[in-house]
């Protein structure tokens, strides 16, 4: 189950903008440490070799690059989590007597209406019926899996 919201605000177009201009970056002076160096002058050069970096074109693409990279590896390692998640939660699905007998009900109307359009053989009818049930049950176990893991992303238990 895969989800993708994308929704622009007027905060997120500035967050955007302010990105693609590199104002988003932090001062220099907050990416040096000053305790790493004796003189002031030290320090401030060593504020403008950062600063000269982050200014640079190469450095800017291969930073996009690699933001981009890596949230694409984050995006990666959330779906493998999620499907993950999804797997513990649709071994543990169990149907009550309920939902059993509703699948039971309609996989046997699904087989009398194959049966009465000459789809299948008077034969087959309990064959039928007991494929439909089992297609039915994974398809009742998957919905209510789905929804278990959803509530819990609603919740932000994953």
């Amino acid at each position: 189950m895969e989800m993708n919201a994308n929704i622009e605000t007027a905060e997120s177009v500035k967050e955007k903008a302010k990105a693609a201009f590199g104002f988003d970056m932090s001062s220099a002076l907050d990416l040096v440490a000053r305790s790493d160096f004796d003189s002031d002058e030290a320090y401030l050069d060593a504020c403008a070799r950062a600063e000269l970096e982050r200014s640079s074109p190469e450095y800017r693409a291969a930073r996009s690059r690699l933001k981009a990279e890596f949230r694409t590896r984050q995006e990666e390692q959330e779906r493998k989590a999620q499907g993950e998640a999804y797997r513990s939660i649709r071994a543990g699905v169990s149907l009550d007597s309920l939902d059993q007998r509703n699948i039971d009900q309609e996989a046997a109307d699904l087989a009398r209406r194959d049966l009465a359009a000459n789809r299948i053989a008077a034969s087959e009818l309990g064959a039928t019926i007991e494929r439909y049930a089992k297609e039915l049950s994974e398809k009742k176990k998957d919905s209510k899996a789905s929804n278990v893991l959803f509530n819990a992303m609603l919740r932000g238990q994953m």
